[in-house]
This record gives structure tokens, C-alpha cells and sequence, in this order.
């Protein structure tokens, strides 16, 4: 009933890259490889790999190095984790968040085979 968080993925066909932008609360943040390094750029402004972890001062937003990638917890909006390093892609929801999601990620309630729903609401058998 009330937008909670947006994740939105962006494929780069010639480096075959992934690029994430997550929107929550008054964050726009961008975790996108450069160089075979994770960069985290946030309303905008990048930051420095070595100037995380970064808590957001007015909410319970984190974002931290991990690993080889890059990895934001939001749990009281709803995301548990959103990851990105230079092969991997993660998006986990709370539980209470569960059956309340859209998208190409589906519902998050556990049933898999309608997972892929196109905006038409037909499924697809894959991403």
C-alpha cells in the first residue's frame, strides 16, 4: 500500500556489467562497477570505497563494503540486503516485506513458479 524502496537494474551490454540504483527514503544511491572496482555514488555525489561503511543520518541505511562488492541494508524499509560485486546481483527482502513486492524479482512469498510476470501480467518461463 505505500512504495517502501525502488531497485532498479541496468545491464551494460558491451562490459557486461550490472548497475544498480536503489531509491529509499530521501537516498538515491548508485552501486555500479568501474575499472573492476565497485563505486558507490549516493544522491549523486560519489564516495570513496575507504570512507565506508556509510550510515545515513536520519534513517537506518548502511552501506558497507563486502567482500569483493558492495552491500546496503535497510531493514527498517523493507530491504534486508541489496549486493552487487562484479558477478553477483542480491535482493532480499524483509519477512514482513513478503508478498508485497513486484517486479522481476516477483512477490517474495515463496511461490516460484509465477516469479516472471511481464507488466501485461503474463508469464514468462525466465528473466
Amino acid at each position: 500500500s505505500e512504495l517502501k524502496f525502488i531497485v532498479l537494474l541496468k545491464r551494460d551490454q558491451t562490459q557486461e556489467q550490472n548497475h544498480i540504483n536503489v531509491k529509499i527514503a530521501d537516498l538515491d544511491v548508485d552501486l555500479y562497477p568501474k575499472d573492476s572496482v565497485m563505486m558507490v555514488k549516493i544522491n549523486g555525489v560519489e564516495i570513496p570505497i575507504n570512507n565506508l561503511p556509510y550510515h545515513h543520518p536520519a534513517g537506518k541505511i548502511q552501506i558497507r563494503q563486502s567482500g569483493e562488492g558492495i552491500t546496503l541494508h535497510a531493514p527498517t524499509h523493507g530491504l534486508q540486503e541489496v549486493y552487487l560485486d562484479l558477478n553477483t546481483l542480491k535482493v532480499k527482502v524483509v519477512d514482513w516485506m513478503r508478498g508485497q513486492t513486484c517486479g522481476i524479482c516477483g512477490k517474495a512469498d515463496g511461490e516460484v513458479r509465477q516469479e516472471y510476470s511481464t507488466p501485461k501480467q503474463r508469464l514468462s518461463k525466465n528473466a
